[in-house]
């Protein structure tokens, strides 16, 4: 992955009675926000009520359209240089406060809505229709699009150098996000093999210069 943003555009037409089919096709407002100047005066409780908040309003206009759609809990306990993750197993959002701390209006504006789109796909589609579907592929981008007016973008540009105990990022075939140490990506240079324990496919990289802000998977 090259270090510009790696923007997907969601082109698919989902059939009339496919669980998702009732977002349409027109792209949607994003969620009002406050201003960055706002944002950035905000304490540190205020700032974790804010984005609270914003994960309520994300769910609120979803569950507009499935009504039976669980509300998760919410954490800031994340740590290292992914932003953000769903799970629907543990039924929670896990954010990072220290890139939300330094990058208040982008995190809110884009990486919320981000998990909240891989929340309603796990629900609506995944659990509902007991299907498992590709982390960022249509389905996704189609929330993304449609529901909450974000572009789909797979991966985030903010300075994570004071997050990161484990700089390099490596691929592999399921948009997993996956982080070695510098000992690690040592080993892997020198031809150690590790596998994606989701997909089962050798992991390849490295996909970024730690010493470069490089695109990071939300």
């Amino acid at each position: 992955m090259s270090s510009s943003t790696h923007r997907v555009v969601s082109r698919h037409r989902f059939a009339p009675d496919h669980a998702l089919a009732c977002l349409g096709e027109a792209p949607a407002t994003p969620l009002p926000l406050a201003d960055a100047a706002a944002l950035e005066a905000l304490t540190a409780p205020a700032l974790h009520a804010t984005l609270e908040a914003q994960v309520l309003a994300c769910l609120a206009r979803a569950r507009a359209l499935f009504p039976e759609l669980r509300v998760p809990s919410v954490s800031c306990r994340l740590k290292g240089r992914t932003a953000g993750t769903a799970d629907s197993a543990r039924q929670r959002l896990r954010f990072n406060w220290q890139l939300l701390s330094e990058n208040r209006h982008h995190f809110l504006s884009q990486t919320v809505p981000h998990e909240v789109a891989h929340w309603v796909v796990m629900e609506v589609v995944e659990r509902a229709g007991k299907t498992r579907v590709k982390p960022h592929g249509p389905e996704w981008q189609q929330v993304m699009t449609n529901l909450y007016g974000v572009p789909p973008e797979v991966t985030h540009r903010m300075d994570v150098s004071t997050a990161s105990p484990a700089p390099w990022a490596y691929g592999c075939g399921c948009d997993t996000a996956h982080y070695f140490s510098s000992r690690r990506h040592a080993n892997a240079q020198r031809g150690h093999r590790y596998r994606c324990r989701r997909c089962g496919q050798e992991l390849s990289g490295p996909l970024n210069d730690p010493a470069r802000n490089a695109s990071i998977a939300h």
